[in-house]
């Protein structure tokens, strides 16, 4: 059952320590509502860390301070811990163990809940993207949203909406998104940086995947294991835009990647065009996501094992 925005605002206003956590492998929109929660609370002059072990690619770089990021919480240094972006304990890594019926907990996310469930709670699969709730309870906190939190949040939004052209985008994110730029986020750098703006180590990136997709009926996908990124001398955050680069091939109705990021352990990203799902597809793997957007995590012997598996799952539908 969802609280309130008041009740959360409310919680986090009560709070004098606070830790923030986003899930493991942060994306654009993780980082967004994770990092402009944590500028408002600084605001509020609350003792406030964000916690996460990734490591930053070329691009988030860009946007992102490392300064702004801790990767040793220690428990019992904070009274209110606030997980953002993540359905599930597993997906939080480290630190799901904070998670639990003692501590002060509020699990605010826009995905499919699977086992991530805080005292407080705001889950809601009908946002596009965290950001725009974030956006709600930093507008219920009634602090001034700078063009700092305006743009992070901004940045979520719009690689959450893949810049407004996913299937989860809808009218509260242009509302949204209408109501970030008029409050100074700066839509120019943003855009710029991350959609128009790429390294020769990116375009090296890129061509591995034009290079070596394939097609099978109406799903395109692509393999990347540890042999290719080492090759490439990149991590799996770095590629993990081939699944949605790969659904804008007219014929396909799927798509997915399958990145071997260590030993017999590979990561899914899968993409559907509008009218078809890969949710399911997702939650039998053991992931889970969006209609449009989803993946998961598994072991297995090999990755060609994990394609046909996805191929199979496909093809019942």
């Amino acid at each position: 059952m969802n609280n309130t925005f008041k009740q959360i605002s409310d919680t986090i206003k009560k709070a004098k320590n606070i830790a923030i956590f986003t899930h493991i492998n942060p994306d654009f929109d993780a980082f967004g509502s994770a990092l402009a929660l944590y500028f408002a609370c600084k605001k509020m002059n609350k003792s406030v860390s964000f916690f996460s072990k990734a490591n930053l690619t070329e691009k988030q770089e860009v946007f992102i301070d490392k300064s702004w990021i801790n990767e040793i919480c220690n428990e019992s240094d904070f009274d209110l811990f606030i997980s953002t972006d993540t359905p599930s304990k597993n997906r939080l890594g480290d630190y799901g163990y904070l998670f639990k019926n003692n501590n002060e907990t509020i699990v605010i996310d826009h995905h499919q809940n699977v086992d991530l469930v805080g005292k407080y709670n705001f889950i809601n699969t009908s946002f596009s993207s965290c950001s725009e709730i974030v956006f709600k309870i930093i507008k219920a906190l009634k602090i001034n949203i700078d063009q700092q939190i305006a743009s992070l949040l901004y940045l979520g939004l719009s690689a959450d909406t893949g810049s407004f052209m996913n299937t989860n985008t809808n009218s509260c994110s242009f509302k949204t998104a209408y109501e970030l730029s008029k409050l100074g986020a700066d839509l120019a750098f943003i855009n710029q940086n991350q959609y128009r703006s790429f390294s020769i180590k990116e375009i090296e990136i890129r061509k591995y995947l034009y290079e070596n997709y394939k097609i099978l009926g109406e799903c395109a996908y692509i393999l990347v294991d540890l042999a290719a990124l080492k090759k490439m001398a990149c991590s799996k955050a770095d590629c993990d835009f081939y699944s949605s680069e790969l659904i804008s091939i007219k014929e396909a109705k799927y798509s997915f990647s399958i990145i071997e990021s260590n030993k017999n352990f590979y990561e899914i990203s899968m993409r559907a065009k509008s009218g078809y799902s890969v949710r399911d597809i997702a939650n039998e793997l053991g992931g889970g996501g969006h209609i449009g957007a989803a993946g998961a995590k598994v072991e297995a012997e090999s990755i060609e094992a994990v394609k046909d598996k996805i191929l199979q799952l496909i093809n019942k539908r």
